[in-house]
This record gives C-alpha cells, sequence and structure tokens, in this order.
C-alpha cells in the first residue's frame, strides 16, 4: 500500500513530501488509518538535531502520538476489527527483557518508537507491530485523543510515581503549563482532590490555561519561593519539573519539604545543579520519568471519555506539517495541542 506521508530527511531541512510502502499486516499486525498525529517537542527535538536517535533510519515519518481507525488486521489480531477507532501506544519493546516482563516498554533498550525510530503518524497509514500496542476508543474522536497516546501517558507515568506521596493538603508543584503539563495537573485533580497545585510559568497566557484546567494557583518562576513559603512551612511535598532545564530544576530543589519528592519529565536542558547538603540532610528525592505504561495510557483514555481530561487541539494537514513544528517553536500556543491530520 501506498501512503502520502511528511518525512523527515536530517536535522533541520524541511519535512518533505513524499510515500511509504506498507505491506499488507501479517500475523499480530494492524494497520491504521491515521486520524490525529500530535505534534510534540521531541518531534521539534529530533527535527532540529538536538535529540539523537542512533538507530534512526532517514529517510522517516514523524509523530509518535498517534490514533486513528483500524484498515486492516494479520490473521492472529485479537478484539479489534476494521473500523474501530484506536490510540497508538508509543514505545514497543522487544518483549524479552525483564522491563518488557514488568510492563515497563519505555526502558527497554531494543524499543522502537513510531516516529523515533521508525516510521510514524505523519503519514496516511501507520504499520503496528502488534494489536497488543492499541487502546481501543469508545467515544473520543482520534484527533483529540492522540495528545493522549504520549503527552496524556506521559502525565500519568509521573503521577502515579509519586501516589504514595500525597496526603490531604499536600503542596504540589507542576513548573512549566504546556500540555503535560497541562495533563498532569489535571490528572492530580481528578484522582487527588484534596491536595493543593501551584503551577509555575513565564507565560501569563499559560498560567491562566492552567488555573483554567484545574490549578489552584499560578505563578511566575520568581514568586516561588515566596509563595511557598505563604503556603506551606515545610515546602514542596511532590514537585513535576516539566520543563527540565539547569533554572527549574535548581528552584524547586531550593523549595522542597524534608523527604520532598523532585520529579523530572522536561527534556530542555543539558545538565542540572543540586545542593548537595540539602539533598543529603533532607533527604531530597530526585527521579526521572520517562512516558508510561500501557495501562497509564488506558487510564487517561477512561478519564478523558469521562470528560475529566482535555486540551484544545489545533488541526494541521500533512501539508502543513512543516508549519505546525515552526508554531510550536514560537511557544505561541497555550492550552493547545498541534495534531497533524493525514
Amino acid at each position: 500500500m501506498k501512503s502520502r506521508a511528511a518525512m523527515f530527511m536530517g536535522p533541520g531541512t524541511p519535512l518533505q513530501l513524499g510515500e511509504l510502502d506498507l505491506p499488507s499486516p501479517r500475523r499480530e499486525e494492524v494497520l491504521i488509518r491515521v486520524k490525529g498525529a500530535g505534534v510534540c517537542r521531541t518531534d521539534l527535538r529530533i527535527f532540529k538535531g538536538l535529540e539523537a536517535r542512533p538507530n534512526i533510519k532517514l529517510p522517516m515519518a514523524l509523530g509518535h502520538e498517534n490514533a486513528g481507525v483500524v484498515e486492516e488486521v494479520g490473521d492472529e489480531v485479537v478484539g479489534l476489527k476494521k473500523g474501530d477507532r484506536v490510540v497508538v501506544y508509543a514505545t514497543w519493546g522487544d518483549g524479552t527483557c525483564r522491563y518488557c516482563r514488568e510492563g515497563k516498554f519505555s526502558l527497554c533498550k531494543n524499543q522502537e518508537i513510531p516516529g523515533q525510530t521508525t516510521n510514524g503518524g505523519y503519514s496516511e497509514y501507520l504499520l503496528v507491530p502488534s494489536f497488543k500496542w492499541l487502546i481501543k476508543l469508545e467515544t473520543l474522536d482520534p484527533v483529540s485523543a492522540s495528545p493522549l497516546a504520549d503527552a496524556g501517558t506521559t502525565s500519568m507515568g509521573a503521577v502515579r510515581k509519586a501516589a504514595s506521596r500525597f496526603r490531604p493538603g499536600s503542596l504540589v508543584v507542576v513548573y512549566g503549563a504546556g500540555g503535560v503539563a497541562l495533563y498532569t495537573i489535571q490528572i492530580l485533580k481528578a484522582l487527588f482532590s484534596s491536595i493543593y497545585v501551584m503551577a509555575v510559568s513565564r507565560s501569563q497566557a499559560r498560567r491562566e490555561a492552567a488555573l483554567r484546567r484545574g490549578a489552584d494557583v499560578a505563578v511566575r518562576p520568581e514568586e516561588l519561593r515566596s509563595t511557598v513559603n505563604s503556603l506551606s512551612k515545610g515546602g514542596i511535598d511532590v514537585a513535576f519539573d516539566v520543563v527540565g532545564d539547569e533554572y527549574s530544576a535548581q528552584l524547586l530543589s531550593s523549595s522542597l519539604s524534608s523527604a520532598g519528592l523532585l520529579i523530572l519529565v522536561g527534556l530542555e536542558g543539558r545538565t542540572m545543579v543540586l545542593p548537595v547538603f540539602d539533598t543529603v540532610v533532607w533527604e531530597h528525592q530526585v527521579i526521572g520519568s520517562n512516558y508510561g505504561t500501557l495501562n497509564d495510557l488506558s487510564d487517561v483514555v477512561k478519564l478523558a471519555e469521562k470528560g475529566k481530561l482535555s486540551i484544545n487541539v489545533r488541526t494541521y494537514s500533512l501539508d502543513e506539517a512543516n508549519d505546525a513544528l515552526v508554531t510550536l517553536e514560537s511557544g505561541e500556543v497555550a492550552d493547545t495541542r498541534l495534531v497533524i491530520t493525514p
């Protein structure tokens, strides 16, 4: 099958329209007609050559936030048929390592990722190697569901790592107010309604978006310490750094409570500096959080179908894929995910 696609040719080179040759699905494989492919900052970093993928094969269609409609299935596929709406889990583990056996596919060293190591959803069709990587949609349309494949799942994965820390009145900070941060805020409020959530962003529009999505307060970075001091004598119980640069990690760590937890989610920086004395003496914990599990994706889909998780969507055609990347880099959108609709 021929599939029209926006192809990544190499760092800094505009995406070029072309065609992929896709085989008919065999065994567990599923061919989906892509209806929505989210445009993520990871796409932008790959496009600019800032996130090297050693096993990347060029040219390649970007797009790891994918949802669509089942077009054709292999003869060993269970539970799916032509016409079913699905969202695609984005990390395809090899199934042989200890992490895959625990359902932690994002930690598999031999993982394949659509749009990063193999062709993704900036294409009319996507061949998924197993039906096991697909979550069926009941009421959600694939366009609005596509960002859940990464941004939503990443948010749920991060929140789950901190679940045992939350108690009534816990002070939780979400640094950043882009798509992942807004999903994180909504998930926190949906699952732990008694905690107090502070959003932090330089952008007024993004702070306002965070408040609309459930944050109790939204402040500028320079206001973080004074606001924390006014809200809690102990400091931040859990901080989600959805930016992940040198400044954000250092600022958050300086306001953690004793035994406070800093979860690094964003990837905008290269290094981080933490105070050794405070980290050791007050037993701060710092962990990384990369993506989430299949259950995390399934659960964010359920929350979205119940109306507890949403974000605005702006669509672009395949011909406009370069425009979408330019718009994302500009930072001009707030409370909105950009989605390619092949």
